[in-house]
């Protein structure tokens, strides 16, 4: 425990740049084209392959212990998703086309077990909370600005007040929790993982795929948008009840 306290909080540099690939990727992906979706995997594959290949030795033996056990937590749960979508769909096929939305679902939960699973092993769940967090709330805080530039232009070069006050208040909505979960984690950790929780809880019960007939674009929002306040909360309420 003492050794990952003793640890930065911040990624290496690799780490870094891999984040902001994964990042840029996913805004070019929903604003500018799918095609583009190639950075994020880039950000997110690459520098493991690396890694792995020998060019890249920006890790310890911990750091590489828990990647490795991170990359069979993702393998489990990625396969696990995968046969069950694959199940379902199977079940209930009416010979419609199959949405290739379900291959983004199967892995944004590999990467996002991986992603945590590492950095739960490396940091412990404060620290992991922290710069998931953070991480998490700068991108939704980007897309959020991405989100009202393309939508408050009215075609005339100039922007409209009401649609961009609305699209700001929404952003600060969704942003807000990433914040001030980052800033309450060391000062009430476990009052933070519950609250993480319950507005992870809400955002399912709000962007889940209820009643819908295709559900894999909602399932891919919400694991997008509620898995990562959903892991942090849990991973906070198991720390502080192992420690009392």
């Amino acid at each position: 425990m003492s050794e990952r306290r003793s640890r930065g909080l911040l990624p290496s540099p690799a780490g870094l740049v891999a984040g902001g690939l994964v990042i840029l990727g996913v805004l070019l992906w929903m604003f500018v084209n799918k095609g583009l979706l190639v950075v994020a995997g880039i950000g997110a594959f690459g520098p493991g392959i690396l890694r792995e290949l020998g060019w890249l030795n920006d890790q310890d033996e911990f750091q590489r212990q828990a990647a490795h056990r991170a990359g069979y937590h993702a393998w489990l749960v990625g396969g696990l998703a995968a046969v069950l979508i694959l199940s379902a769909l199977q079940w209930g096929n009416s010979g419609a086309d199959v949405s290739i939305e379900w291959v983004g679902l199967v892995l944004a939960l590999m990467w996002l077990t991986w992603l945590f699973s590492a950095l739960l092993t490396y940091w412990a769940a404060k620290r992991t909370t922290t710069v998931v967090l953070l991480v998490f709330g700068s991108f939704w805080l980007l897309f959020g600005v991405a989100t009202i530039i393309s939508e408050a232009m009215d075609g005339t070069g100039s922007f409209d007040l009401a649609t961009t006050l609305l699209g700001v208040m929404a952003g600060i909505s969704i942003v807000g929790p990433f914040l001030i979960g980052a800033w309450a984690v060391y000062r009430w950790p476990r009052a933070t993982g519950a609250v993480l929780i319950v507005i992870a809880a809400l955002f399912a019960w709000k962007f889940g795929p209820w009643g819908m007939d295709d559900w894999s674009t909602q399932l891919l929002t919400l694991t997008l948008l509620a898995l990562p306040l959903f892991a942090c909360g849990t991973a906070l309420l198991v720390e502080e009840r192992s420690t009392t």
